[in-house]
């Protein structure tokens, strides 16, 4: 007896219609990490028809990726020059940053006589692909002398922080147009910027999103594509100040307590609400519906709040949902 997950892949299409609704430009579907662990391919293929491209992390996922999805596939990490040629060959869009990366990307266009176009970063905070004002100045005569088209792009890592990442990237765009870089498309939209409609772009980069995740704000129609029920061990019925769990704080009244085969574990997050009491590593104690006492239960739904149930957890929502991936694997393969 274990928990079973399932992830909905017809919510996560209609997440993607949904978010390129709300934010007014197409949906770039970022499936890194073999798609927050849920598995990029399968995810590729449901997405295929409501999205205009993938995003991943590096050339590796690239790799994995390419033989699933015909759509384009961004790289938002840098490359090595070893491996430029493969990723263009595949039909990606590379990001680089130098001029030796350049030289390679516009040779292979040369040679091929094909259109040539690249990311540029303008990086946001310390570990982020990308370049600052200064190094982007410098290698601005280098594009500008190629026939090569160009994305600007950042990331905005705090909404706290956004109007000044926004004034750097749109600084960074009018830089490299005055050295006569052909700038052909701008993106800052992640799933949260986009979500507060604190970003600017052509497209938006949605990837916990697909799952059901806004960062709290309402995106209508996103709804949550994790489901995950647990069989239910017993049903017990516990006087007022009883205390569930390990927990501290008693029952205020009687209370019928499910316990269920379900807990950190398993993926799921130590958390408590109003419905769940307690979380252990296997078994959780959740207050009994009065259905409640047959073979399982629900403790995720397209109704569940994802964000609202990581902030619970006191972890962020994508740890969460990556380690419900990888929970659901682990199972599948028992």
């Amino acid at each position: 007896m274990r928990p079973v997950y399932r992830l909905d892949l017809d919510i996560v299409a209609r997440n993607a219609e949904a978010w390129a609704a709300y934010a007014g430009v197409p949906v770039r579907a970022v499936l890194k990490c073999d798609g927050y662990d849920w598995g990029a391919p399968r995810l590729a293929r449901a997405l295929g028809a409501h999205c205009e491209a993938f995003c991943v992390a590096d050339a590796d996922e690239f790799a994995s990726l390419r033989p699933h999805a015909t759509l384009p596939i961004v790289v938002l990490g840098s490359i090595g020059p070893e491996r430029l040629g493969e990723v263009l060959d595949g039909g990606g869009v590379p990001t680089i940053g130098t001029r030796e990366e350049l030289a390679i990307c516009s040779e292979w266009a040369a040679a091929r006589e094909r259109a040539l176009s690249v990311r540029v970063g303008v990086v946001p905070a310390a570990g982020w692909s990308g370049l600052d004002l200064e190094a982007l100045a410098a290698f601005a005569p280098a594009l500008a002398d190629e026939d090569v088209e160009v994305e600007l792009w950042t990331h905005l890592t705090d909404e706290r922080r956004a109007p000044e990442q926004l004034a750097r990237l749109q600084e960074a765009a009018a830089l490299l147009r005055r050295a006569g870089v052909n700038v052909a498309r701008i993106e800052s939209a992640a799933t949260f910027a986009t979500a507060q409609k604190s970003a600017d772009g052509e497209s938006a980069r949605i990837g916990i999103g697909l799952f059901g995740a806004t960062g709290g704000t309402r995106v209508p129609g996103v709804r949550c594509a994790i489901a995950l029920s647990a069989p239910v061990l017993r049903v017990e019925r516990f006087p007022a100040g009883s205390f569930a769990g390990y927990g501290t704080t008693p029952l205020s009244e009687a209370t019928r307590i499910a316990t269920v085969r379900c807990g950190y574990g398993d993926g799921y997050p130590r958390e408590t609400g109003e419905r769940v009491l307690a979380v252990g590593m296997q078994y959780a104690l959740m207050r009994a519906r009065d259905e409640e006492g047959g073979a399982s239960t629900p403790m995720l739904g397209p109704e569940t709040d994802l964000d609202a149930l990581a902030a619970r957890a006191g972890r962020s929502v994508h740890e969460m949902v990556t380690a419900m991936g990888s929970a659901a694997r682990v199972s599948e393969t028992r």
